[in-house]
């Protein structure tokens, strides 16, 4: 090496072990600890939870601490009789130096009162004696030649990551929160990250070894925290900022929410693909559809597909028009997906940044999953796809299957990990047609659920018609007075109107205008702006793309 290269000396490193000097100790806070315990019936609950047998360096002591922890654990006393009788019983007493040895460390206690402390010291010193066991098995893997680099580099993270996660002098249940984050950490790097699945199965293997735990404890680990969904106590400031607006966002007033998840379930061969694919082209154009009217247009669409073919589907699409103006802008198309390529589903949210989600089906997305459609686990690929919804500002709408009784086929975990259900199914009233189908709100976080709404499907253009909602008792003043309302706010986007407002444009009773505004309100068909000591005002949102906040008059 020149001296224009490196221009101060360069220290050699020292490859001889220093066999002089002794590793770290503290025999005197050994023994402390040892003779409180035996004074104080009490001074083991103040150390038992961080101070571990390995941490002592002298091994009667070790001894002797083991079999205090063992009374202890069994409720009875640690006083110097009954930790005798222990050691005795158990063949352990000679080992550790008979009587006198207790009695000396009897005698080298003076009181437990700082054996927290002393236990603070011993830790340290355990823990330094570990840095130097694994600085000399490093040492040793640098010099074992036959060990390839790439297993070297796995070997030395792992010893080195030992040392990191010692939990010294924690408690028990605080080294526990330790695991339990590394663990939950290491696994939601897993399953977000790594997009190939056999790699994915390879590094679960890893961290299963390494942890001692079985993978499928570590998988119930990673579904069990996608449930947790319990909050910091929040006081009613703080509650009002997480909320932000008090007014629900839609897509589509009164049918499809902003960032939630939707489960539309029908049985085969009533059209809900179809369905799916006339829904996504009316948000690209902000059209309406019947009652439903979209709050803007040109909503970016992401299709998974795994129920149609490439040519079915493009097919599908032609008819329904997606190649009219610049509607195939909006659409991006992936096959093939399942519930095993989480990664690839977040390059997707992040690249194309798609407001809604259609995953057509359930069945295809799950077809690699070990568990049964009637098991709770099965259900976990909607959990994790709550959160996105969420932290993407996306729609997921998954497409499933319904029972022979009608219902969500599958686990009930299905319908419970979702916030809406929509239920196509056909029409099997006498003077319905075999085109006709009922779409029913069957659950909803988000609106009025139940109500059922009647729709006719179109062979030819595989288009579905809005014919208005299904209603016990038909009310022709009542609805039309909806629909003019609907008509009213439609033609006054992001203005606010009063109950009395309307009750005047339309000619109606101010009592009747709030009725049927308050049931526009909870089907979610129009948008309410409440305020304290003033009128509601009701409109309909149209935003110009990007987003942006309504502003709603006074």
């Amino acid at each position: 090496m020149t001296q224009g290269i490196y221009p101060f000396p360069q220290e050699q490193p020292s490859f001889e072990p220093n066999i002089n000097e002794l590793p770290p100790f503290e025999i005197e806070a050994e023994e402390e600890i040892i003779g409180g315990i035996l004074k104080d019936p009490n001074a083991i609950n103040r150390v038992k939870d961080t101070l571990r047998p390995e941490h002592f360096y002298i091994r009667a002591h070790k001894d002797i601490y083991q079999a205090c922890l063992r009374l202890s654990k069994k409720g009875e006393g640690t006083d110097l009789l009954s930790v005798t009788s222990w050691l005795k019983n158990h063949d352990i007493l000679t080992r550790i130096g008979g009587r006198a040895k207790l009695a000396s460390v009897v005698g080298a206690s003076v009181t437990a009162i700082n054996i927290d402390h002393m236990a603070k010291l011993v830790i340290d010193a355990a823990i330094r004696r570990d840095v130097i066991k694994v600085s000399e098995e490093i040492r040793k893997l640098g010099h074992s030649t036959d060990i390839d680099i790439s297993e070297m580099i796995y070997l030395l993270s792992n010893k080195v990551k030992s040392i990191i996660d010692t939990p010294s002098y924690q408690t028990k249940e605080e080294s526990q929160r330790l695991i339990h984050d590394r663990l939950l950490n290491e696994l939601t790097e897993i399953y977000t990250t790594c997009e190939q699945p056999t790699l994915r199965l390879l590094k679960l293997k890893d961290l299963a070894e390494e942890s001692q735990l079985s993978m499928k404890l570590l998988e119930l680990l990673y579904l069990k925290s996608l449930t947790e969904q319990c909050s910091n106590l929040l006081t009613y400031e703080e509650l009002k900022e997480l909320a932000g607006s008090t007014v629900r966002e839609w897509l589509m007033n009164g049918l499809v929410p902003k960032n939630t998840t939707i489960l539309l379930a029908a049985d085969g061969g009533i059209g809900k693909t179809k369905f799916a694919y006339g829904i996504g082209k009316v948000l690209i154009q902000g059209s309406e559809f019947g009652q439903f009217n979209t709050t803007g247009q040109k909503r970016k669409i992401l299709y998974y597909q795994g129920d149609e073919s490439p040519g079915d589907m493009f097919e599908a699409l032609e008819i329904l028009g997606y190649s009219e103006e610049d509607i195939s802008k909006y659409v991006r198309v992936r096959f093939g997906w399942s519930g095993e390529n989480i990664p690839t589903l977040l390059h997707d949210l992040k690249e194309f940044q798609p407001e809604l989600v259609f995953i057509d089906s359930l069945s295809t997305a799950n077809r690699y999953s070990v568990y049964k459609e009637s098991e709770m686990e099965y259900a976990r690929p909607i959990l994790e796809l709550t959160g996105l919804a969420s932290q993407y500002k996306t729609t997921f709408v998954i497409i499933h299957h319904t029972n022979k009784e009608g219902g969500v086929r599958g686990t009930t975990a299905i319908r419970n990990a979702v916030s809406e259900v929509w239920q196509l199914t056909k029409d099997t009233s006498q003077t319905a047609t075999p085109n006709d189908r009922i779409l029913e709100i069957n659950k909803s976080r988000s609106r009025s659920s139940g109500k059922k709404y009647r729709l006719m499907f179109n062979p030819e253009d595989l288009g579905f018609t809005f014919l208005g909602e299904e209603v016990e008792q038909p009310n022709g003043a009542g609805q039309s007075a909806k629909e003019s309302t609907l008509e009213l706010l439609a033609d006054n986007r992001n203005i606010g109107f009063t109950s009395e407002e309307i009750a005047h444009r339309l000619g109606a009773s101010k009592s009747y205008a709030r009725r049927y505004l308050a049931e526009l309100a909870a089907d979610g068909l129009v948008s309410v702006n409440r305020q304290p000591g003033k009128p509601n005002t009701y409109y309909l949102v149209y935003e110009d793309h990007p987003r942006i906040t309504p502003r709603i008059t006074p």
